[in-house]
């Protein structure tokens, strides 16, 4: 079992200032991190979580999932159960039309998925609409010739994860701990997500564990695959995997994706390679300088929040690496010590206190027929907390925030934990912001608007549209069921959002 040891960061050649400066900076730029460890030379320097985060939550890991996927063909192509060049249609004529697949599909093989250069442009679970998302990957129409241009295909993902679940008759997860993840101390309690048939564990985006998970993970592939002198991961497998395979440059939006993409791994700059979840879900192994970044965080709707991750790390803990000592007596470390065990899940910036709160105090307003479903609201405030409360279709509910901190709580009339600040953006306004914190992983602002008797409500939610269900029932209990839809193709993101006006009463 791995138990690394954590030291001085100074004793690994990295300054307690610099992982300051990097957290500080993250703060600085709003980016709401959930946790942040740093590695070097098999050496936790950093640490720190973000509460009400911990060392032993459970965090929603999206595409992270997807390198786990990568490690489990690359063990059954060890154990010689498949081919890297045999045909996926070869493995499911099942879920194949009666007439046959394209031809186009007939051509796919394993090592084209493994380095999304499918005959999908898109997720082929979003244009069938079917819970059988293996079943859609196979009757979509395909975009174009296999093996040609980089596709960022989470369905292929989520198929070869099925791939190995037939072939072992176990679960991904189940058939990985058997292979490595036990040996590794990989939590008991971590799990995928399964897809909407409820019958195939979320290859693409649904494992559910730890950043110490994902650290040990990655900390055995950057040492190919060995624990001990044993040989966990095929070495050969994990030197293909780890090296550009793919072109994504024409494809990505940030510099950091454009650097290329191996076995369902990300390159990077600085030479590096990463396990990569949409919202800050991170582990980057950087070779020369034999150091590991594990973060998990939500920047979802954030345009560029990852990239800001990685070059505030590159910025102000990288480039100083080697650039300083620990002399016995490090004020800075002790700095460093109570900056680590202090991080708070961010809260809504702004003003903390108004004018407005006492012309707006208890007051409630009815809403005309609108999209959102919302028929009446009313706002309470008490010191540096307060309550919204909402009648929609499934009757009344209350959400509570606090002023300048989060309040924790269970979404109302659901079953997701969550966090909830609020701040006065204007001088009639006031901004909610809900943080979902569980399987699922997403935002929601609330924007009330007063003028005279009137009040504006702008409701809008950001998910992950890979797992729609969640977050989707979470809008429409809030009365969000038919407001507009756009999608965000490049983050998979789902936009949800209304307007509605209430006069007060």
């Amino acid at each position: 079992m791995l138990d690394f040891e954590k030291v001085i960061p100074e004793d690994v050649g990295i300054s307690s200032t610099g992982l300051i400066s990097f957290a500080r900076k993250l703060e600085y730029n709003n980016i709401p991190m959930h946790s942040i460890i740093v590695m070097r030379h098999g050496k936790i320097c950093m640490e720190s979580y973000y509460a009400p985060y911990t060392r032993d939550t459970l965090h929603r890991m999206f595409s992270v999932t997807k390198s786990f996927v990568s490690l489990a063909i690359g063990l059954l192509a060890d154990e010689g159960r498949i081919s890297l060049d045999d045909h996926i249609a070869d493995y499911f004529p099942e879920k194949q039309p009666e007439t046959g697949v394209h031809p186009y599909m007939q051509m796919l093989t394993i090592r084209q998925m493994l380095t999304m250069r499918t005959c999908h442009d898109k997720n082929a679970y979003k244009i069938g609409g079917s819970p059988d998302w293996v079943g859609s990957f196979f009757t979509v129409t395909p975009d174009h010739v296999p093996g040609t241009n980089f596709s960022y295909d989470t369905a292929s993902t989520h198929t070869l994860g099925a791939l190995v679940e037939k072939l072992t008759g176990m679960e991904l997860l189940d058939y990985l701990r058997t292979k490595f993840l036990d040996e590794l101390g990989f939590s008991k309690e971590a799990f995928i997500l399964k897809s909407p048939d409820g019958k195939v564990s979320m290859g693409g985006s649904g494992m559910c564990a730890t950043p110490q998970d994902i650290l040990k993970v990655m900390y055995i592939v950057s040492q190919n695959g060995k624990l001990g002198g044993k040989q966990l991961l095929p070495s050969g497998y994990l030197k293909e995997a780890t090296v550009k395979q793919s072109d994504p440059y024409g494809k990505s939006g940030t510099w950091e994706e454009m650097q290329g993409y191996g076995y369902q791994f990300w390159m990077t700059t600085h030479n590096g390679y990463a396990f990569f979840g949409m919202g800050g879900q991170l582990a980057i192994y950087y070779p020369d300088k034999d150091v590991i970044l594990v973060t998990t965080a939500d920047v979802q709707g954030r345009q560029g929040g990852v990239q800001l991750i990685y070059d505030a790390f590159y910025e102000e803990v990288y480039s100083h690496i080697d650039a300083c000592t620990y002399n016995g007596a490090n004020s800075d470390y002790e700095e460093f010590q109570k900056f680590e065990n202090s991080r708070q899940l961010l809260v809504q910036p702004g003003e903390y206190s108004s004018n407005l709160v006492s012309k707006i105090n208890g007051q409630s307003y009815e809403f005309d027929d609108n999209p959102c479903g919302v028929t009446d609201i009313k706002l309470t405030f008490n010191g540096n907390e307060g309550t919204f409360f909402y009648t929609n279709a499934t009757g009344n509910h209350e959400l509570h925030f606090g002023l300048g901190k989060n309040v924790f709580q269970n979404f109302p009339d659901y079953n997701f934990k969550c966090g909830a600040s609020a701040a006065f953006r204007a001088d009639n306004n006031l901004l909610i912001k809900v943080r979902i914190i569980d399987s699922a992983v997403g935002n929601m602002y609330i924007s009330l608007s007063y003028i005279d008797d009137y009040v504006t409500v702008m409701m809008r939610k950001l998910e992950d549209m890979s797992y729609k269900d969640a977050l989707t029932k979470i809008g429409n209990r809030f009365a969000m069921s038919d407001c507009v839809e756009s999608i965000d193709k490049k983050q998979s993101i789902g936009v949800v959002y209304c307007d509605v006006t209430g006069l007060k009463y």
